[in-house]
């Protein structure tokens, strides 16, 4: 798979990254944990202050029958489009995907100060049943075919962590996010980096990028050290950080 996407962009963010404190001690994957990420952006080539244009948290707790409960909180900050909020939570499989059966969500927007803007609170529902995904959003509905392999970007999160990293066969699903499906997605690993001496300050970790490539989105790396735990997603001119510190695994 192509990887000419890949470690160069981490580059972007270099003054981010040399204060990134690895994770260390013992982490599963297919266990229970609790992840959270800043959202760093890039504009007109540099970090704006503040910094931190977001935050992700993402639980994930196994349950007794083979399927994933993922607990979803994201909040992003826009100077002139306000804060949005995403909560949800997510039913899934306990398959390569982490496919979505069922779930709940809200989200709100609070526009910036302004007379004549007003909020926005929405609420969303799904679940796959009968060889149907019926999604629900505020006082529309929508019923669609279930797609062979599918997955939403949040689930990725999940998914990543579980993947080989010395390679293995892409994953091939259609993506559902905050707008139509996204078909004709490829999930597969693209190389191994060493970011000690890669810029001044750079961590001392080895870190293993799997390339999301497919319809509607920018290319996307997620990269995960030598025990699979999730540190970083650069998207174009966006990168989550794991925050190790506000991050628990049990």
């Amino acid at each position: 798979m192509d990887s000419t996407v890949s470690i160069n962009n981490l580059d972007l963010f270099r003054e981010i990254l040399r204060n990134f404190q690895p994770p260390s001690g013992p982490f599963d994957p297919s266990g229970h944990w609790r992840h959270t990420y800043h959202l760093y952006t890039v504009v007109n080539g540099d970090i704006p202050v503040p910094p931190v244009r977001g935050a992700l948290q993402i639980e994930r707790i196994p349950q007794p029958s083979g399927g994933v409960i993922l607990n979803i909180n994201y909040e992003k900050t826009s100077r002139y489009a306000g804060v949005h909020t995403f909560v949800a939570k997510v039913i899934c499989a306990g398959d390569k995907l982490s496919t979505p059966l069922k779930w709940n969500s809200t989200y709100t927007a609070a526009p910036p100060a302004h007379p004549l803007k007003m909020s926005l609170e929405q609420q969303g529902s799904g679940y796959a049943g009968d060889g149907a995904l019926i999604i629900q959003q505020g006082s529309a509905q929508e019923k669609l075919p279930v797609p062979a392999a599918y997955t939403t970007n949040w689930a990725l999160f999940d998914v990543v962590q579980r993947l080989k990293s010395s390679g293995g066969d892409a994953l091939r699903f259609t993506l559902f996010d905050d707008d139509a499906p996204k078909p004709n997605q490829v999930l597969a690993f693209c190389q191994t980096a060493e970011l000690k001496n890669r810029w001044p300050g750079a961590p001392d970790a080895c870190v293993h990028g799997f390339l999301q490539i497919g319809d509607g989105i920018t290319p996307q790396v997620y990269w995960v050290d030598d025990r699979g735990e999730l540190l970083f997603l650069s998207t174009g001119l966006n990168v989550f950080v794991l925050n190790t510190a506000a991050s628990r695994v049990q």
